[in-house]
């Protein structure tokens, strides 16, 4: 039996990665021949609820620890001397890493193979976005994760080539296996007597369209509330709901909803309970998706698990995630993009064929595959049992 160290770093507001580490874990879950220890500095609801042993990792470094692990990833020197002495105690008896976000500590210092989860390079795209820091950082946090990984995992061909294109890398290093839902979304059941408390909890009174975005700007929140402005005028009785931690571009969405009228009509609701997620996906007429970058949308494949249908942009990965199963509209025309919402709101029978056809598209996407998958890219024994 193998020991394979989970890696997890931030916090629990991070958005769709922490889907895609609730993904991971539910698809690991699923082998039983080796045996996962998860790495974090603090536990969550979704850590405890794993079944995996956890291991704390302080990872605290004063500002002359953090000069030193920066020489050694710009120069690519895979060197544990700046791993603290207890910390090295909790890794000395891991075969393999899995690092679901580009984390570098512990497994770039240590000298044992892992794989790294590059979700996106969207600074190429849009730098005006990051600070200079940041896309110094991006850079050299991918550069050194690429370089020395054993493999690297992506969930869309558009990532894949872009790593290609970017960084430079072989293409047999990268696989793409894209992760299903949740299994708390993919197996959900919808408790009819909780709907009601869900209604009263969230004080939804009326039809509403959803978008579950933290307020990025490359979310496209303005131009959806331009475009909404346009849905209601023509429906009353339709609102739009917001969810999603607070980011840098939430004093100006904030701003349009008041300086468009629209304050009673788009509500925004913040982070949410994960477990009121299904409800609102369920209550809603319909999922928006109008970023304007996304390696893959998360709240796309929940929605087809719970056949809700779906109105997304044509941008990078989105076309080849959801095929012919939505409407798609352009991010950057709000006439468009309202032209579709209303698609909707005008045919019933449409968002019905749509949710059907996301869950056809979604229904073979489990984590016994998934699980597969990932085994099979990991090369710790062959013949593995699941």
């Amino acid at each position: 039996m193998n020991k394979v160290g989970i890696v997890i770093s931030g916090k629990e507001q991070a958005g769709g990665v922490i889907q895609y580490i609730c993904s991971l874990i539910d698809g690991l879950k699923k082998d039983k021949f080796n045996k996962y220890i998860i790495f974090c500095e603090k536990e969550n609801e979704i850590i405890k609820n794993s079944s995996f042993e956890v291991r704390i990792i302080k990872n605290k470094y004063n500002l002359f620890n953090k000069m030193i692990d920066l020489f050694l990833y710009l120069f690519i020197i895979r060197s544990k001397i700046n791993i603290p002495k207890k910390d090295l105690v909790l890794f000395a008896d891991i075969d393999y890493f899995i690092a679901p976000t580009s984390s570098i500590y512990p497994h770039f210092f240590l000298k044992k193979p892992f794989i790294v989860t590059l979700h996106d390079l969207q600074e190429r795209y849009f730098p005006e976005n990051f600070t200079r820091y940041e896309r110094f950082l991006r850079w050299i946090t991918n550069r050194a994760l690429s370089t020395t990984a054993s493999k690297i995992l992506c969930e869309s061909i558009f990532v894949k080539s872009d790593i290609i294109k970017f960084l430079n890398i072989n293409s047999n290093k990268i696989a793409v296996i894209a992760a299903p839902p949740p299994a708390l979304l993919l197996n959900h059941e919808i408790n009819t007597s909780k709907i009601d408390i869900i209604k009263k909890k969230y004080n939804i009174k009326k039809k509403f369209i959803f978008y579950p975005a933290q307020t990025w700007i490359h979310k496209n929140h303005i131009r959806l509330i331009d475009a909404f402005k346009i849905v209601s005028d023509k429906f009353i009785d339709v609102d739009l709901i917001l969810t999603g931690a607070p980011k840098s571009n939430h004093s100006n969405v904030i701003n349009k909803i008041k300086n468009n009228n629209l304050s009673n009509r788009v509500r925004y609701l913040g982070y949410i309970d994960y477990l009121d997620l299904p409800y609102l996906y369920k209550l809603s007429e319909f999922l928006i998706m109008p970023s304007l970058f996304e390696s893959v949308s998360i709240p796309i494949y929940e929605s087809f698990a719970l056949k809700v249908p779906v109105a997304c942009s044509n941008v990078v990965a989105l076309p080849e995630q959801v095929g012919d199963s939505a409407l798609i509209f352009d991010p950057l025309d709000i006439t468009d993009m309202s032209n579709k919402m209303i698609m909707y709101l005008d045919n019933q029978e449409l968002g019905k064929k749509m949710g059907h056809k996301g869950y056809e598209r979604i229904k073979g996407h489990n984590h016994d595959e998934y699980c597969k998958k990932l085994l099979g890219i990991l090369s710790l024994k062959k013949n593995i049992e699941i």
